[in-house]
């Protein structure tokens, strides 16, 4: 008797869910072994099932009419824009200057830009950094070609607008690429002098600061007041982590430096960062190689 009245439950409570679901399509075994309550079901639920999507149909065929209709009428609508839009278009060719012939030298430049900023956006921090000269002459490169003619074609107006943000990302890429020192470098001209580089606001802006760039290039400067047009120099940016030694010096000279710590009195903190290769703070040797301990 219990399990009468359970198995009743059940159906009690699945008839109602096959009544409402989508129908779950039988074979014709399956279908046999229904009973003949649980096939009227199984026949409302088709019948059902049908007469969905049959409305279905009759409303995508509605609305395929309706949308049919608004497609034609806005071909309509676009036969006189297009027709001016192309006047205008001719317009802006013909002032610009640029023939159909033009078109496939843009499309080729484009890409070429494209792929090198691809080229760089895989690689690594150091990598990038390592190749700064490079990015930097193509940002140039770029901006000269984005201000002309070329760059001004409506035709490419979205491959351009993609670049500009390209080119955005590349360079703060870059910047963030920069490592807490190194070195640029700046090509002398007539009438420098260490002094009034140093003093060049895409220098240093301070004159005093011309032994920083002097203590850079002993291996090629002997005397800071003989300096040649054309000599490739190298310009420190940031703090050094590590010092090579030269004649002359000592650590507390060292620890003088501007670019060191500017304070003689720190010469205690290269000393103890360097006692694997100081055994007596009063003897260091030229091309020694010292860590510069920094917070």
């Amino acid at each position: 008797m219990k399990r009468i009245i359970l198995l009743s439950l059940i159906a009690l409570l699945v008839l109602p869910v096959l009544v409402q679901a989508r129908v779950t399509y039988l074979s014709e075994e399956e279908y046999k072994d229904l009973k003949k309550k649980e096939r009227l079901v199984y026949w409302e639920n088709l019948e059902n099932d049908l007469a969905e999507l049959q409305q279905r149909k009759a409303d995508a065929i509605a609305n395929q009419e309706k949308y049919s209709a608004t497609i034609e009428e806005l071909n309509a609508k676009m036969v006189p824009v297009k027709t001016e839009y192309d006047k205008v278009h001719a317009e802006i060719l013909a002032f610009l200057g640029i023939t159909e012939a033009d078109f496939a030298s843009i499309m080729e430049k484009i890409k070429y830009f494209n792929g090198e900023i691809t080229n760089w956006d895989e690689l690594t921090d150091k990598e990038l950094w390592n190749t700064k000269k490079a990015v930097r002459a193509l940002v140039v490169e770029y901006n000269d070609y984005r201000g002309t003619k070329y760059g001004k074609v409506p035709d490419f107006r979205k491959d351009f607008s993609d670049l500009d943000n390209r080119i955005i990302n590349l360079e703060n890429n870059l910047e963030a690429a920069k490592p807490k020192y190194y070195e640029d470098e700046y090509t002398i001209v007539k009438g420098d002098w260490l002094s009034k580089i140093a003093q060049y606001s895409f220098i240093y802006g301070d004159m005093s600061k011309w032994p920083v760039i002097y203590r850079a290039n002993r291996d090629q400067i002997k005397d800071p007041n003989l300096i040649y047009p054309d000599q490739v120099i190298k310009i420190p940016r940031g703090l050094p982590y590590e010092w090579k030694v030269y004649k002359g010096e000592c650590l507390w000279r060292i620890a003088g430096y501007q670019e060191v710590y500017g304070n003689a009195a720190k010469w205690p903190l290269i000393f103890r960062a360097n006692k694997d290769q100081i055994k007596d703070p009063d003897l260091i040797y030229p091309n020694q190689i010292f860590e510069i301990p920094r917070d």
